[in-house]
């Protein structure tokens, strides 16, 4: 055991508790998947990548396993500081508890190591598959929800209904249009939304299109009038990362039409399944995707606490 933590259960106690190392990566790989089973996500919160980035070299990281079988685990990774109005924070933690393990203080163990090793500074934690279990682990420990987002799913046998968008409305793809176009856009659809990061165009260019998953040909802008009113951003494995309507624009059904092309991109492509986020805080967004046919499958959300 690690000197200086809480004294824990015996069958807590049982479990070989180490870092983890690169050879580590295919069994946090099944214990995502696991939680995802469980708990609902979006699909890359289980793909090697993605957990790559939170769990091997270069993070701390704090593993249970029982015998081969790696039961949970918690990792620590340093931060410059939160962007926007979120408080900032020193470090961020996310951790993974397998579905069969919980409700033993697993979870509670694992938070207090990211806790110490995090110091006086302040403390983030960052769920892709939050169940109820963390959700009331993380408010146990001091922590409030500073951002949620359902996730939302819709099956590839499901046909979408017709989108009754303006007469004239044109879209074209990015590289097509000026990605300054785009940003214009997003920053006109969520600068009143709450926690708008306002990030600078470069740094919204870079974070969407300099991703290895970036499509910029199911990412498109919508123009009607010689005004450019709505965007939509996608990614590989059918992942809708943003999509975003000027106020003037709303209630026109110029979101719907966006979705419908995007996902017909993503058919033809032979991508079975389309997955986004939406904010729990926006419900007439996830009316509309209601609407077209998308399923509630998960939340992901992040919790901050500080010195």
């Amino acid at each position: 055991m690690i000197e200086g933590l809480p004294a824990v259960s015996s069958l807590r106690a049982a479990l070989l508790w180490r870092p983890l190392g690169q050879s580590d990566l295919p069994a946090v790989t099944d214990l995502a998947r696991q939680c995802l089973s469980a708990d609902g996500g979006p699909p890359f919160a289980a793909s090697p990548d993605f957990l790559s980035q939170r769990f091997m070299p270069g993070t701390q990281t704090y593993a249970g396993w029982d015998r081969a079988r790696l039961i949970c685990v918690s990792s620590l990774r340093r931060l410059p500081g939160a962007p926007g109005n979120e408080p900032a924070a020193t470090a961020l933690t996310t951790g993974m508890v397998h579905p069969a393990w919980r409700r033993l203080g697993i979870g509670g163990h694992g938070f207090d190591w990211a806790a110490g090793q995090a110091g006086n500074g302040g403390l983030r934690a960052e769920t892709e598959a939050l169940s109820d279990g963390a959700h009331a682990l993380y408010l146990s420990k001091g922590l409030h929800q500073v951002f949620a987002e359902d996730v939302m799913q819709l099956a590839g046998s499901a046909e979408l209904p017709p989108a009754q968008a303006p007469e004239g409305l044109a879209l074209s793809q990015w590289g097509q249009a000026d990605p300054a176009r785009f940003y214009a856009v997003y920053q006109a659809a969520f600068r009143e939304r709450p926690g708008f990061p306002g990030w600078p165009q470069a740094r919204w260019i870079e974070w969407l299109s300099q991703d290895e998953d970036f499509r910029p040909d199911w990412t498109l802008l919508a123009t009607l009038a010689g005004a450019d009113v709505a965007f939509i951003a996608g990614e590989d494995h059918g992942w809708i990362i943003q999509l975003g309507v000027v106020p003037a624009a709303r209630g026109k059904d110029i979101g719907a039409r966006l979705i419908a092309e995007a996902i017909q991109r993503m058919r033809s492509a032979g991508q079975k399944t389309v997955t986004l986020n939406v904010n729990i805080n926006n419900p007439h967004a996830a009316a509309l995707y209601r609407r077209l046919g998308f399923t509630l499958t998960g939340r992901r959300a992040r919790y901050q606490v500080q010195a």
